[in-house]
């Protein structure tokens, strides 16, 4: 025996004990310990733990000089200062004028020839819901005769400045508001709020001017019909620069800071604690770091574990189509591993920020921070697991990393980083292949340029070194997330033994040794297995199956044939068949066990459970009729059990369109010069009995999925037969072909 086959001899056994021992709980306590362990805060406790209205157990005096800011006070004069801000309120100047503009191209489009589109283009033109009684009445006027009385009344209001309703003026604090044209916004002038009307006032001036303009009542209630519904506030509410108005003044509000020298006594024994004590006191605690960190450390473990629970828990009950590849202790072993590992590199960000900042002024904490590569464990995630299970990961690490960093942080960093793994993640689904783990790592990054610039933009921050720092950190942030990405990725899959779609695409790659070796040893079986893989990949992607799985599964089904290639029919080229001189029973074994031996050489060669699996359940428990007839005629009376493959049968939609597939291309081989028509019949004869016989009770496939997979092998066969006329009945030989796979 080889070096390597007892490798894989001591993993395959290693692998079974592990999976006795390590269920799902044990790996889920494991891994709430570990975290744990990571997250134990140092030692500390808290000396001046006293609440306004406390007895002081001692005499406390100040260590040091300092400046002890008084918040309260602080925060009643910012509020002062916004509330002393007044609104801005966008002005639009040329409102009633485009208003009369789009007024005249409307009526002037008129097509009384065409009512029915002319009527469409005229409400369209004015963004007005259609009203088919107004436009009849509009028609039967001149153009002329509505536009210069409407533009009269619709210009009067041009020196106005409208507001939807003035009552909500007056939510304001101040007398007079902010506004500022909207096609020269950086110029702003004062006004009074006196000097503003709701949209009502608005329209019964517009009226009055019709009235005394207009005498034919019809003609006046028709277009004040039309033009009430034109008029509207030309100064609307900007919140966003009222808020960055208020942010500027509260940025220029100075701190109410009290002084605390070295030596001053802050409280004697005996004393109650009054509301100034308990600052000094509280900014003493906060200066010696003795802050009470085990309770918001417990607070936190209570946090991530409960929405670690809920999150798997989510995904157990909400994908409904789980997957049957990877058993559920091992999803949970590579994805808590994964955590495990982006937790170490987020500690390691942490002590780096600390220790570069300190020694470099320029670098700050956040901008280190921002330049963690906190998307492994999401891309990983989505490449071994799927999307689903990644994005839950993605939730987790942003409350995480929300609830570790610094309260100045927190604000943006959990949605900073949720983000950056959704990215993430889109660009792993887009692309499953090692150029993809890299194009996803520039997703990331650009996603962190985008937000730390927006960032920057609603704080109203100017472009400095440190924005250029903070950016360029983000961008190392997603290349960093690739390159560890593609580290780690063959890593786990050959520790956890699983087959991404990565690694799907090199075992398909024909000059594979193993497949090489099929092709020479059993070059009839080799072949069987490439038009195999076209028929399976044409109706994997029919039905929304996976087309690489069963395109590589294919190539690989009847990979034990190699032990024994001449017992099977494709592979027979003189003639001879040494079946002939066994008995039934011992051909039916040597037939069944190349399942077996396909699993064996699968497992030596960690090809991944995919592949396993398909091999596995291809032929799943059906019948060798072949040789269980030829039992029959020779007098015997052979066990039906016997004579079935071991199974399982078919667990997923893969496995059942390779197991129609293997048959299909099977029996295709005895046909001679097919119509379409016959093609169709043959093969759904063919997945008609395999669907009677109960192979595809277990796997997803429904009828539709069925209809769909006859109609795409019949597209390939089609060009594989080119279209012959003839269709021979299916004989003994097929029967023989079947068997003998």
């Amino acid at each position: 025996m080889s070096i390597k086959e007892r490798m894989g001899n001591l993993l395959k056994k290693v692998e079974e004990k592990l999976s006795k021992v390590f269920n799902k709980y044990t790996i889920s306590t494991i891994f709430f310990i570990l975290v744990i362990i990571l997250n134990l805060p140092k030692s500390s406790t808290t000396i001046y733990n006293l609440q306004i209205g406390d007895i002081a157990p001692k005499t406390i005096r100040a260590t040091v000089n300092m400046l002890v800011e008084d918040k309260e006070a602080t925060k009643h004069r910012i509020e002062e200062a916004m509330n002393n801000v007044s609104p801005v309120f966008d002005y639009n100047s040329q409102l009633f004028s485009n208003t009369v503009s789009l007024l005249k191209k409307a009526l002037f489009s008129i097509n009384k020839k065409n009512m029915e589109t002319s009527e469409k283009n005229f409400f369209l033109i004015l963004k007005l819901k259609p009203n088919v009684s107004l436009y009849k009445r509009i028609v039967r006027f001149k153009p002329e005769y509505i536009f210069k009385p409407a533009q009269n009344a619709l210009e009067t209001l041009q020196s106005y400045y409208i507001v939807d309703s003035v009552r909500n003026l007056y939510k304001f604090s101040t007398d007079k508001i902010m506004i500022r044209d909207i096609k020269n916004p950086k110029e702003e002038r004062l006004l009074n709020k006196d000097d503003v009307i709701d949209v009502m006032r608005a329209k019964i001036i517009a009226y009055n001017n019709l009235r005394d303009t207009v005498d034919n009542v019809i003609l006046r209630n028709t277009i004040w019909d039309l033009i009430s519904q034109l008029i509207s506030p030309n100064l609307t509410f900007n919140s966003l620069a009222t808020q960055q108005k208020k942010e500027e003044a509260a940025k220029k509000v100075n701190k109410v800071f009290f002084k605390i020298s070295k030596g001053e006594i802050i409280v004697r024994s005996g004393d109650v604690i009054t509301k100034s004590d308990y600052l000094k006191l509280n900014a003493l605690n906060s200066l010696k770091q003795k802050q009470n960190t085990y309770l918001k450390f417990i607070a936190n473990m209570l946090i991530f574990i409960i929405i670690s629970i809920v999150l798997f828990k989510i995904y157990e009950t909400t994908k409904v189509k789980k997957n049957k590849w990877i058993a559920v202790a091992k999803t949970l072993a590579i994805v808590e591993t994964l955590i495990i590992i982006q937790l170490l590199i987020f500690k390691l960000f942490t002590y780096l920020s600390n220790v570069i900042s300190f020694s470099n002024v320029d670098i700050t904490q956040s901008a280190i921070l921002l330049g963690m590569p906190f998307a492994v464990a999401s891309m990983i995630t989505a490449i071994i697991i799927d999307f689903e299970f990644a994005f839950l990961v993605s939730i987790l690490f942003g409350i995480t990393s929300w609830l570790s960093t610094s309260p100045e942080m927190a604000s943006y960093i959990g949605i900073y980083v949720f983000l950056g793994n959704v990215i993430g993640i889109f660009g792993i689904k887009k692309e499953k292949t090692r150029t993809g783990i890299i194009k996803a790592g520039l997703y990331v990054s650009l996603s962190n340029i985008v937000f730390i610039a927006l960032l920057y933009l609603l704080r109203n921050n100017d472009i400095t070194k440190t924005t250029l720092i903070d950016l360029t950190f983000g961008v190392a942030s997603g290349i960093l997330s690739s390159i560890i990405v593609s580290g780690l990725l063959p890593v786990f899959e050959f520790s956890f033994n699983v087959t991404t779609d990565i690694k799907l695409l090199e075992l398909g790659n024909l000059n594979n040794q193993l497949l090489k070796e099929l092709a020479i040893k059993a070059p009839g079986t080799y072949h069987h297995s490439i038009v195999v893989s076209s028929l399976a990949e044409a109706a994997a992607s029919e039905i929304g199956a996976n087309p690489l799985i069963v395109k590589v599964g294919s190539y690989y089904h009847d990979i034990g044939k190699i032990r024994k290639p001449m017992y099977f029919v494709e592979n027979q080229t003189d003639g001879k068949n040494p079946h002939d001189k066994l008995k039934p029973s011992i051909s039916a074994l040597i037939i069944k066990n190349h399942v077996k031996y396909g699993v064996e050489i699968a497992k030596k060669s960690r090809l991944g459970n995919y592949i396993i699996d398909i091999i596995q359940q291809h032929h799943g428990t059906s019948l060798i009729k072949y040789f269980y007839n030829k039992a029959k005629e020779n007098g015997l009376d052979p066990k039906e059990e016997d004579f079935r493959y071991p199974g399982p049968k078919p667990q997923t939609k893969e496995a059942g369109i390779v197991m129609i597939a293997d048959e299909v291309e099977a029996a295709s081989k005895t046909l001679s010069n097919p119509t379409v028509s016959h093609l169709r019949d043959f093969v759904r004869e063919i997945t008609n009995k395999i669907f009677l016989d109960g192979q595809l009770d277990e796997c997803e496939l429904t009828l539709k999925d069925l209809n769909k997979i006859v109609d795409s092998f019949v597209k390939v066969l089609v060009g594989i037969f080119h279209h012959r006329i003839e269709y021979p009945e299916e004989n003994q030989k097929n029967n023989e072909s079947n068997d003998n796979k």
